[in-house]
């Protein structure tokens, strides 16, 4: 059925123009999670949630003429041919040309200008969300079979049940010369959703995509583990044919990337994890042995070789390290270490904020990580790694010296001997071994056999524990021989990466009247046999022609 357009007040299509022209950005995001609801004055970005309304996304601009005060009426259905188009994912994948995959095709909403008529989608499936408009979610089943099966481990696409509400990808084109579209994941506050089973640890979810960076180039070893989580993405674009032909004004084109973050799975993180846990399980044993060697240095005193001594010092080490084996060092920085998954992660927004971020960029910037910011990384994971080995060095102090040491020597049965403190406070010399019976008479036993255990247990604690060469020392020595690999890997991968992959953002393409902007382009450099070169949230407008 055909569309006949109603005029509305100058201040209603002000504001709809306001929203359409220079919101574009806010549209988009406020627009895709509103596809089939009524708005209900809470969107996000601050604006009120917009609806599928004849004031918003589907009616024509009936003010245009009035405001323009050209010859043509830019308020007349059916005097133009126009075309919309929106993927999340497009271009070739390990040498795949994702065009012919029905299930990325997207939707594209086509109107003829023949009068009578209303615009057509492609598929047909593509349900209307209003007049002359279509959407059509992402499948998670799009990459099964391309590539042999091989892609969709590269590119990784939310779980099934999940894109409904999330992926979007919506066209509009009417015959008034008007086309939009929008392609993007958002949800009603702009936070990313994308699965039901992966969340982060403060409840979120990730990206609408993970991308294997070592799958998309074959053979480039230093790659080895860096994957690209990429976070919620948008990109909308309009055009007004009949604003265009009065004034010759531009398409309007924009894209929000909400993030980039790499991920480095990487086994030298592992064995730096390890090797901490060994140095607590060598310390343990080290403390067992100076109990051992404190027994027979006070059985080596005249007359105590045939008492029954004892020295333990109560601690448990493993325990008090514990929380150091699987933190997240760097936590909202833009480099951090995650012990418990072996992953080194690098925030590019937060990287890049320095040097204009990852939005509002010109069209085409490609982001990338010169020597500086590479030289930045690397010793970011330094510190953090450095850090870490010292707080592992303070528990392990601290656990050792908050341990009660106890020292009992018994000498034919009967106690002589006793010790019951704190590590700290023998260290000190505020706490001694006290004579708690009677030397037997006769005995060899030397009168000021408290005071010479005392120093026995002092010194022993004091060089066994805290000395140069003691369990806290070398713990600390066997931990940082393990970091510096952790940071050549993410240097190793951070320059593969430099070298093999391109990423960029606001990618824009105008050739025969078709005008489209991605959020993001994903490129494998020359040199792969199968190439790739992946366009994520792509919006197009255009050819918009008017009719004779």
């Amino acid at each position: 059925m055909s569309r006949h357009p109603r005029r509305r007040s100058r201040a209603a299509g002000t504001r709809a123009r306001v929203l359409a022209g220079a919101g574009a950005l806010a549209v988009a995001v406020a627009l895709l999670p509103a596809l089939g609801r009524a708005a209900d004055g809470d969107g996000p970005l601050g604006l009120p949630a917009l609806g599928l309304t004849d004031a918003s996304w589907l009616d024509t601009e009936h003010v245009r003429s009035e405001l323009l005060g050209g010859a043509r009426d830019c308020t007349r259905a059916y005097r133009y041919s126009s075309r919309a188009d929106a993927r999340m994912l497009s271009g070739t994948l390990l040498g795949a040309d994702l065009s012919p995959v029905a299930a990325l095709s997207g939707v594209t909403t086509q109107h003829t200008g023949a009068p009578g008529t209303s615009a057509v989608a492609t598929p047909s499936t593509a349900p209307a969300v209003g007049p002359d408009a279509h959407a059509a979610p992402l499948s998670v089943t799009a990459l099964s079979g391309v590539a042999s099966g091989q892609a969709a481990s590269v590119v990784v696409l939310p779980a099934a049940g999940q894109e409904a509400a999330l992926l979007h990808q919506t066209a509009y084109a009417a015959s008034d010369g008007e086309a939009r579209s929008a392609a993007g994941a958002v949800t009603d506050t702009g936070a990313v959703r994308t699965t039901s089973t992966t969340v982060g640890p403060d409840g979120s979810l990730p990206g609408p995509a993970v991308v294997d960076l070592a799958g998309l180039a074959p053979g480039v070893s230093s790659l080895a583990g860096l994957k690209l989580q990429v976070g919620a993405l948008s990109s909308t674009a309009m055009l007004d044919g009949c604003l265009r032909d009065e004034t010759g004004a531009a398409p309007v084109r924009d894209y929000r990337v909400a993030g980039l973050r790499l991920r480095l799975a990487s086994p030298a993180v592992v064995a730096a994890r390890q090797s901490a846990v060994t140095a607590t399980s060598t310390a343990t044993s080290a403390v067992r042995g100076l109990e051992s060697q404190l027994v027979s240095s006070i059985k080596a005193i005249s007359g105590l070789s045939g008492s029954l001594t004892t020295v333990t010092v109560h601690v448990d080490l493993a325990a008090a390290v514990d929380p150091l084996l699987n933190a997240r060092l760097g936590e909202g920085s833009e480099v951090v270490v995650d012990l418990g998954r072996g992953v080194v992660e690098v925030d590019l927004e937060r990287l890049l904020s320095g040097r204009g971020g990852l939005n509002g960029r010109a069209p085409g910037t490609e982001l990338v990580l010169d020597q500086l910011l590479l030289d930045q990384v690397t010793a970011r994971v330094d510190t953090l790694l450095t850090q870490w080995a010292t707080s592992l060095q303070t528990a392990v102090d601290a656990a050792l010296r908050a341990a009660r040491v106890v020292v009992d020597v018994r000498l034919l049965g009967l106690p002589l001997l006793a010790l019951d403190a704190t590590v700290a406070q023998v260290v000190a010399g505020t706490a001694q071994v006290q004579l708690v019976g009677a030397i037997p008479l006769g005995s060899l036993v030397p009168a000021n056999v408290a005071s010479l255990v005392t120093v026995i247990v002092r010194d022993g604690l004091q060089s066994g524990l805290f000395g140069p060469t003691g369990a806290v020392a070398t713990l600390g020595t066997t931990v940082r021989a393990s970091l510096p690999p952790v940071t050549a890997a993410a240097s190793t991968a951070l320059s593969g990466l430099r070298s093999a992959i391109s990423l960029v953002v606001n990618d824009r393409r105008d050739a025969g009247g078709v005008h489209d902007v991605a959020a993001l382009r994903i490129t494998a450099l020359a040199g792969f046999v199968q190439p790739t070169a992946l366009r994520l949230a792509t919006s197009s407008v255009g050819p918009v022609v008017e009719l004779p």
